[in-house]
């Protein structure tokens, strides 16, 4: 059975090697010479992860009993794909902080560890970014991404700027009510992100499959509902962030806000900016670009994400 399990193992990688990879390319670098590139590269591990975990899995389903056999590890219920958005790239460099270090390079080492973590920790889950290189994407680039690859969950990383130095603290933004479903009180909070605040995302049309006529009022009370659903959700988990940050970051809560981000403009699922600290403070500013700042934040984005999967279950059981 061990050597029928390495053979497959064997084929798979053989397969993946040889598979194109055109679908992820735009948010990748070029192929390399040796005619491997980085997207083939990252299939390979995520394709092989998941495999050697359902192994795992069937391999313990025919040794329950053993008292010897490692403990499983455990799956998200409800958020199997989950898109993480280093902010800024390529032309667009963010923030330039106290440590001289743009903001750019900051949110892509951020994704980077989050989702090695991720990967580490729930082997079958899909972990996906939408940069994984110094290249630019725009606003409405990244939210399309996101919803072609049928996000359940999608988290915009960036470091906050101010033009003083008093400015401090974690913040966590989703979008304004008003963008999302016309009427809706939104929850006050003048933004000070980096994150450009533009209109763009999805148009109109963008939000569901459904058939229909154009304006039929079922249609759009339907695509109404959806958005209500999908706000109210967004809601939650920037909440739900808010709250695991204040654990894992000794520093100011500066709490949950909303706002006409681009980035989030369009988002088919729960989609939230998350601001870890602000560069501009000269105390803070130096933090953040400390492996141990960037440790809290990714074990507070960790917490968040379970807290997050566990209350979609509860909801779903009432």
């Amino acid at each position: 059975m061990r050597n029928f399990n390495k053979a497959i193992l064997g084929s798979l990688a053989v397969a993946l090697l040889t598979m194109g990879s055109a679908k992820t390319a735009d948010a990748l670098p070029p192929s390399s010479v040796t005619g491997i590139d980085l997207p083939t590269v990252l299939t390979l591990d995520d394709q092989a992860r998941r495999f050697a975990f359902l192994l795992a899995q069937q391999s313990r389903s025919a040794q329950d009993g053993d008292a010897g056999s490692a403990e499983p590890k455990k799956s998200l219920q409800k958020l199997r794909t989950i898109v993480l958005d280093p902010g800024h790239g390529g032309e667009n460099f963010g923030a330039l902080g106290v440590v001289q270090i743009q903001e750019k390079y900051l949110t892509l080492e951020l994704a980077y560890q989050l989702r090695k973590v991720l990967q580490q920790k729930y082997p079958d889950a899909r972990v996906i970014l939408t940069r994984y290189w110094d290249r630019g994407l725009s606003l409405t680039d990244r939210v399309h991404f996101a919803n072609r690859m049928g996000a359940d969950i999608f988290l915009s990383l960036h470091y906050n700027a101010a033009p003083h130095q008093h400015a401090v603290g974690f913040e966590t933004y989703f979008l304004l009510a008003d963008e999302a479903t016309p009427g809706k009180q939104e929850k006050k909070g003048k933004p000070i992100a980096t994150i450009e605040n533009v209109v763009s995302g999805m148009e109109q049309p963008g939000l569901g499959t459904e058939e229909g006529v154009y304006n039929d009022a079922l249609l759009t009370l339907k695509r109404d509902l959806a958005r209500e659903r999908q706000n109210r959700e967004s809601g939650l988990l920037a909440e739900t962030i808010q709250q695991n940050l204040v654990k894992q970051i000794d520093s100011t809560d500066r709490g949950v806000k909303q706002a006409n981000f681009g980035v989030l403009r369009g988002a088919l699922m729960p989609a939230v900016v998350v601001e870890s600290g602000f560069l501009t403070h000269p105390v803070e500013g130096e933090k953040v670009a400390d492996e141990a700042h960037r440790d809290n934040v990714v074990n507070a984005l960790v917490g968040a994400i379970e807290d997050f999967d566990q209350r979609l279950v509860e909801r779903a059981s009432k």
